[in-house]
């Protein structure tokens, strides 16, 4: 006899079960280590019934990475609340973005891997955009910076990502600590940025 059929709201509430569950294992101990089958086995259902919600592993992965995402998004919502002034909601979601990029690098080196998307996917991302973009549409709003915040958001994160890497890959060792890096960086690239007599730059 064939069971009840699952409701659509029971599905996506396995899904979301299941994305946690893969979120955990690759963040503990990276994307190699997560499987269907181990996910599975974690949730406590059987190995298989991933398999009716995830077509394959990529897809589940894709999944952990929209929740990533969102993980990051939520950092910089905190950050941007609890920021006085915009220098601080500023700093606070470039700090952000740093300790969640130390803090979960298996987590962090998903978002940024080859993938398929979609709209969960994009959805996720442009809320993440949104967000890192607050304060410097503020300050531009307000004339503290010269360039479209959309402009800026890209130097800065482009930036952030290089030192970021550097970093993990043991690269800035020249008497200069990361910390030091990072603050002498946002300092030079809000220095630049600011308007300048003689007009705004292009």
């Amino acid at each position: 006899m064939r069971g009840r059929a699952v409701t659509e709201s029971e599905a996506a509430e396995m899904r979301a079960q299941l994305t946690r569950v893969a979120l955990r294992i690759v963040d503990t101990e990276g994307r190699d280590a997560c499987s269907l089958r181990r996910v599975g086995v974690e949730a406590g259902i059987s190995r298989m019934t991933p398999y009716s919600y995830f077509a394959d592993k990529e897809a589940l992965l894709d999944a952990v990475r929209v929740a990533a995402l969102h993980a990051l998004s939520d950092a910089c919502e905190a950050a941007l609340r609890e920021g006085a002034t915009i220098a601080d909601r500023l700093r606070g979601v470039g700090q952000a973005y740093v300790r969640f990029a130390l803090t979960h690098p298996a987590l962090y080196d998903l978002v940024y891997e080859r993938h398929g998307g979609g709209p969960d996917h994009e959805q996720a991302t442009a809320r993440y955009r949104r967000l890192a973009e607050s304060p410097l549409r503020e300050a531009f709003s307000q004339g503290m910076v010269a360039i479209e915040p959309e402009r800026l958001a890209h130097v800065l994160w482009a930036a952030t990502h290089g030192v970021i890497g550097l970093h993990r890959a043991g690269k800035l060792n020249h008497g200069v600590a990361f910390e030091q890096v990072l603050q002498d960086l946002g300092d030079t690239l809000a220095f630049g940025f600011v308007p300048r007599s003689g007009g705004a730059q292009s």
